[in-house]
């Protein structure tokens, strides 16, 4: 989003705003200019944290970025790559290790790039991770020591060690997830064909499902539906914040609604009231989910948020 392009965003959405506070129910939160300022600028942001994928999903991509010996691999990158080139089943495995490592500010995809492989002659692929998990388990419990990529701020908590919430754990159940279904491709049938088609429905079906999946939470799982979305393997939109499970989003719509972080509305009237922004805006709950998040770290004024 240019200079030009982005002013008229960020006055349109300023706009809608204010018509929004005045006719439907207010935005306490933004009255003070400078807070509806940074929540626009938040706001902003997420959208071309959004659309950035989009753009990059139109661009050729270089074979490398699939390979984990080299420095250039990106996960997210290598899942378009394979997406396109008909590796369905590879592009979504792809998409969880980068979900579940993150990238991290300073070693960025490094992880994901061990996990994948990176000290094998042959990636640990999803054919070969989805046969034997023990077996990838295994594997990672003796290399693990040499690994030197870190987890991303979303998953700051997670550990390569054995136990009951270890890489390993998280790999089987998540390949158990999945075939249930039979394949990724036939879950997603699955989940749209029962929500008759609606994307957004099909996400709350897949989210829920997902709670099989050991350590994947409300982030995780959220990071990694609207990742598929995005990556073009899934018809499918999120429904809802799920602030609920989370502190951010929450403390986000607090301020917003309440003018107060610490009010005590409920989720669940939070969650109509977002929906109710949402739809007037026509951001998506990802963005809405996202720019909330970051706003309510420093309302007054804007701070750039890359974690």
């Amino acid at each position: 989003m240019k200079g030009p392009e982005k002013k008229q965003r960020s006055e349109t959405l300023e706009a809608q705003l204010m018509e929004f506070h005045k006719e439907q129910m207010p935005l306490t939160g933004i009255v003070p200019v400078e807070n509806m300022l940074t929540f626009v600028d938040q706001l902003i942001d997420s959208l071309q944290r959004v659309e950035y994928v989009h753009r990059v999903r139109a661009r050729p991509i270089s074979l490398l970025r699939a390979d984990p010996k080299s420095t250039l691999f990106d996960p997210i990158r290598a899942a378009m790559l394979k997406a396109s080139d008909g590796h369905r089943e590879e592009a979504f495995w792809l998409v969880f290790l980068a979900t579940h490592c993150g990238r991290n500010l300073r070693t960025e995809w490094l992880l994901a790039r061990e996990l994948y492989g990176s000290l094998e002659d042959t990636p640990w692929t999803w054919p070969r991770v989805a046969a034997d998990p023990i077996a990838y388990g295994e594997w990672l419990e003796d290399n693990r020591a040499d690994f030197k990529g870190k987890f991303g701020n979303h998953r700051k908590y997670e550990s390569l060690k054995q136990g009951a919430r270890g890489t390993s754990v998280v790999v089987s159940t998540y390949v158990e997830w999945v075939k249930e279904n039979g394949s990724h491709d036939k879950m997603i049938a699955s989940a749209l064909a029962q929500a008759e088609g609606h994307p957004r429905r099909a996400f709350a079906l897949l989210y829920d499902s997902m709670d099989a999946v050991m350590s994947f939470g409300r982030t995780g799982r959220f990071d990694y539906l609207t990742m598929l979305a995005k990556v073009g393997l899934a018809a499918i939109d999120a429904n809802s914040t799920y602030m609920n499970e989370a502190t951010g989003p929450k403390k986000g719509a607090r301020l917003l609604f309440d003018g107060q972080i610490d009010s005590n509305t409920s989720a669940k009237t939070l969650e109509a009231r977002v929906a109710a922004l949402e739809k007037h805006l026509g951001v998506g709950m990802q963005v809405m989910e996202d720019a909330m998040c970051n706003w309510q770290k420093s309302p007054g004024k804007y701070l750039p948020f890359r974690g």
